[in-house]
């Protein structure tokens, strides 16, 4: 392999070592202002977005032990990955794919494990994590609220009952 090739292949595979997600797309047919619109787009997320060669990005894929990929590795293909919100990424090409019919997602890759297009599809329609988080936390606190009201019913009640008591 040559020495640019060799450098391009650990620059792509440092960059998406520490990504826990990878999207793959289709390029084909996008023109560069929409593709600068995304780009602004998947920034407010930290994500980044590449086309990278097929083979180059199979090399990628060997050299960082994901499972085979290949059936995605067909046409142009771009990359997605980066950013701690996976599932604000997934809406975003989800949302730009239908805007614009163009770019659709091929699949993807989260914590090791192959996703098909329609499991990215229904992982855009789950909330962003910071929404996720606001749930979770008031479903935590949800029966600490419960119990205070029942704990400050009681004296509530005691103390109506002495101000009916003292206006007579």
């Amino acid at each position: 392999m040559r020495i640019e090739k060799t450098f391009l292949l650990n620059e792509i595979s440092d960059s998406v070592k520490g990504s826990e997600y990878v999207y793959f797309v289709d390029f084909g047919g996008v023109k560069v202002d929409e593709i600068s619109e995304l780009r602004k787009g998947l920034r407010e997320h930290g994500a980044q977005f590449h086309v990278v060669q097929n083979t180059l990005l199979r090399k990628v894929g060997e050299g960082l032990s994901w499972p085979s990929f290949t059936q995605w590795l067909h046409g142009q293909t771009g990359i997605v990955f980066g950013g701690d919100n996976p599932t604000g990424v997934a809406k975003l090409l989800v949302q730009f794919a239908k805007d614009k019919g163009k770019l659709p997602a091929k699949g993807g890759l989260m914590d090791g494990q192959l996703y098909d297009t329609a499991a990215l599809e229904e992982l855009s329609k789950l909330p962003d994590l910071p929404t996720l988080r606001a749930t979770f936390l008031s479903l935590l606190l949800t029966p600490y609220r419960r119990c205070l009201y029942v704990l400050q019913g009681v004296p509530q009640a005691l103390l109506n009952v002495l101000q009916a008591k003292s206006g007579n």
